[in-house]
């Protein structure tokens, strides 16, 4: 199954067997990771794997899981840097699935080891072969219906409602959904929620879903052969808005 596919099955697991993933696919997964398009190509990342079979690294975190091997995804603290995570790591654990292990987004959680030059821990992915079922039945999905996240201005073909599905079911930090959009038939506006609880933890989790969804949307797109332009207009920038904040529009074009 491709990334598209495994949209629509990944589900994020929190327990997990302590059994050895093969090097090889551990390689895999870093080679893979170094091919993703990047939403901010001007910042710099860096991907590691920490090992953990033996129960030996003290991670710490107010959202911990154990887990045999953590993804720790690193990067330089520029503008955009969470938003760009999230793009560039959703479709490494869509393809972690595909070949059978199981991941989980961490917040605020600290995995030992040294940070590369210039660069921070911005995020880890605890992953392993899961104990429980690894794919789900995407209508068991907790997520709000599309016309609760859109406002449909057009009649929108075929296309555009299967990216609005994949986009849907993007995970989010607490299942937040922090995003909304205004649906035309060739774009879509795309908006971030306020946080609840605004702080910089909160905002660094909300810009990492934002990215997570814009990686569903590009992915979508690709798949139903679409060209994909995400653009921040200047003019949509300088308005103001009531519930949230304007973050681009995707346009599609077929």
């Amino acid at each position: 199954m491709n990334l598209y596919q495994m949209i629509f099955k990944r589900r994020s697991i929190r327990k997990f067997k302590y059994e050895a993933v093969p090097e090889q696919l551990l390689k895999d997964i870093l080679a893979f990771a170094g091919c993703v398009a990047t939403l901010c190509p001007e910042i710099s990342i860096k991907m590691e794997i920490k090992e953990n079979i033996e129960k030996d690294l003290h991670v710490k975190g107010l959202w911990k899981v154990e887990a045999p091997y953590y993804l720790v995804f690193y990067s330089e603290d520029k503008e955009g840097y969470m938003m760009n995570a999230g793009y560039v790591l959703e479709p490494v654990l869509l393809y972690m699935t595909g070949k059978g292990l199981g991941t989980c987004y961490l917040g605020s959680t600290r995995i030992p080891g040294a940070e590369p030059a210039g660069m921070k821990a911005a995020i880890a992915v605890a992953f392993g072969y899961p104990k429980s079922l690894l794919y789900r039945d995407p209508a068991t999905a907790k997520r709000l219906p599309l016309k609760e996240l859109c406002v449909f201005k057009d009649e929108i073909g075929e296309p555009v409602k299967n990216i609005l599905k994949a986009v849907r079911l993007a995970p989010s930090a607490m299942n937040t959904q922090p995003w909304r959009f205004i649906v035309y038939h060739d774009r879509i506006y795309i908006f971030s929620c306020k946080e609840f609880l605004p702080s910089q933890t909160m905002v660094a989790m909300r810009d990492l879903s934002m990215g997570i969804m814009l990686s569903h949307l590009s992915i979508a797109a690709e798949e139903l052969w679409l060209n994909l332009k995400i653009e921040v207009e200047a003019q949509m920038v300088k308005k103001s808005y009531k519930s949230g904040a304007y973050v681009a529009t995707a346009f599609l074009l077929e």
